[in-house]
């Protein structure tokens, strides 16, 4: 117990100095000497956790957003979608800087799995009632899941200049009524 405690809290500390230096420069110019110096470890340390600076990247990415998903049980994904934007404004230089390093597409696979299983479960509890199939509820997760990492990672290629209230709205309205429309189509088929 006491060492999982240690290696989650090694985990943050080596993450905190990776956003800290990616509030200042791109990623291609952070080099793991700088990461562990920041944070005051050692590059043994760094190793014994993380493969390489871009696996810590996306360890990152799933804690700090995955925590928002994790804890959506209780919250309407227009909530979480908007805590997720505000989260990605508030360290904007971060998202920008990894976005112009490493590209989209690894921003977009970072988040795609807990994004989706997000997704899956909002779907699957609209369509509870119904004897929709899981096929048919996975390719409804895809396709959102596909829709909102889109539109967050071109959001952030944008400047943020919307209000992540503005972005949920727009995607509450298209996603919500696609999902609606695919189900009651389903159930009218059979």
């Amino acid at each position: 117990m006491a060492h999982s405690i240690m290696t989650e809290m090694t985990k943050i500390l080596l993450s905190n100095s990776l956003k800290k230096l990616l509030s200042k420069r791109p990623l291609n110019k952070i080099t793991v000497k700088d990461i562990v110096n920041d944070c005051k470890l050692t590059r043994q340390t760094f190793y014994y956790h993380f493969q390489d600076i871009y696996e810590l990247l996306d360890w990152t990415y799933k804690n700090e957003i995955g925590h928002f998903l994790n804890d959506s049980k209780n919250n309407s994904w227009e909530k979480v979608i908007n805590n997720i934007l505000s989260y990605i404004r508030e360290n904007k230089s971060m998202f920008s800087y990894t976005i112009q390093s490493v590209g989209r597409e690894h921003f977009e696979q970072a988040l795609y799995l807990d994004l989706y299983e997000f997704c899956k479960s909002k779907i699957s509890k609209v369509s509870s009632k119904s004897d929709i199939p899981e096929e048919k509820i996975n390719f409804l997760a895809n396709l959102q899941t596909i829709t909102l990492t889109s539109v967050i990672v071109q959001w952030a290629n944008n400047g943020m200049k919307e209000n992540p209230e503005e972005i949920v709205k727009m995607l509450g309205k298209t996603l919500n009524s696609a999902t609606l429309n695919v189900l009651k189509e389903y159930e009218a088929a059979n």
